[in-house]
């Protein structure tokens, strides 16, 4: 049997949840003061629920720093409790910390790499960002193909057979919303109005990360690298590969679908946990799309301390029974 973490990306915030995960275990305070010290102003304040959630999500730059901490957080629970896994992978933001997880990159060279990548975002073209389900790609491009006459709008999220992200300038988006739900009678949900991720149109972003890119030492990992770029394990990935992949990944699609067929197919038994805020990577593995797959998740929005301990308690089990 093999254990998958699976890191989300900044879609899976919400409001209070560093906070809560701060007084779940003490080592996130010391996290969050590291990540104070790295980034020279009190982190802690920026996700206070003395806050709103717009103010405390008002940049991206503040948006991909508290996803990656919260991430990270989670991941220093399952770590506490003395699990291990065999494999990671991270969601668009969430390959940062798969990154880390593998140890390709400290956690202190990542965290300045995301303040870096949301930098980025905020200075790129703007555009938006609809999720679309159940659909599939087949489904989307001839739409997507017509309101491409009223500018770029690509899928970019392949996240499984029926869910997929869409993204681009506004008004080619907004026509593929309008003609998706006339003619496939779905509702759209938009997931963003200021940032086009992952579309071509994205790539001034990518190019100015790259120069932060080109400045960092990868290390060679521990265990596998599954980049979002390439939905497979890049065999003996380079310093060049981490560059080309981590930058050309901004403005690229996520084969996110691709990643995760590629480890069942590998290990058939394979126990995939969320590692991160809310379930959305959880959801995503329904039963129409790999029907026996064992999946957990370590957020809840009722009381989370015990469904944390119920979640650990059966992952320690499963583990057992491997020995």
């Amino acid at each position: 049997m093999a254990m998958v973490w699976m890191f989300p990306g900044q879609s899976s915030r919400y409001a209070g949840m560093i906070e809560k995960l701060v007084s779940l275990h003490d080592a996130n305070r010391v996290l969050l003061g590291r990540a104070s010290e790295l980034l020279n102003r009190d982190v802690g304040a920026c996700y206070a629920s003395s806050r709103s959630e717009e103010e405390m999500f008002a940049s991206n730059r503040d948006v991909q720093i508290g996803v990656f901490l919260a991430n990270q957080m989670f991941l220093q629970i399952l770590e506490a409790a003395g699990l291990k896994a065999d494999y990671s992978l991270g969601l668009s933001l969430g390959e940062w910390n798969h990154l880390v997880h593998i140890g390709a990159v400290s956690f202190d060279q990542a965290l300045l790499a995301v303040e870096q990548r949301g930098l980025a975002y905020d200075a790129g073209p703007r555009g938006s960002m609809a999720s679309v389900y159940p659909a599939s790609v087949e489904d989307l491009e001839p739409i997507l193909e017509r309101s491409r006459a009223f500018g770029v709008v690509e899928a970019v999220n392949l996240n499984s057979p029926r869910q997929q992200v869409i993204s681009g300038e506004t008004a080619a988006l907004d026509e593929a919303v309008r003609l998706i739900e006339e003619e496939l009678f779905l509702q759209p949900v938009i997931i963003e109005r200021q940032v086009p991720m992952h579309a071509s149109i994205f790539r001034p972003a990518g190019e100015q990360f790259r120069a932060h890119l080109t400045k960092m030492r990868f290390q060679k990992p521990a265990l596998p690298y599954l980049p979002n770029r390439l939905g497979r394990i890049q065999e003996s990935p380079t310093q060049e590969d981490f560059v080309e992949l981590l930058s050309s990944h901004v403005y690229s699609p996520v084969l996110w679908r691709h990643s995760i067929d590629f480890l069942v197919e590998r290990h058939p038994n394979a126990v995939f946990v969320e590692v991160g805020p809310r379930g959305v990577l959880h959801n995503l593995l329904d039963r129409r799309w790999h029907r026996d797959i064992r999946k957990f998740k370590m957020d809840s929005a009722q009381d989370t301390e015990a469904h944390q301990q119920e979640t650990i308690a059966a992952l320690r089990q499963l583990a057992e029974e491997t020995v």
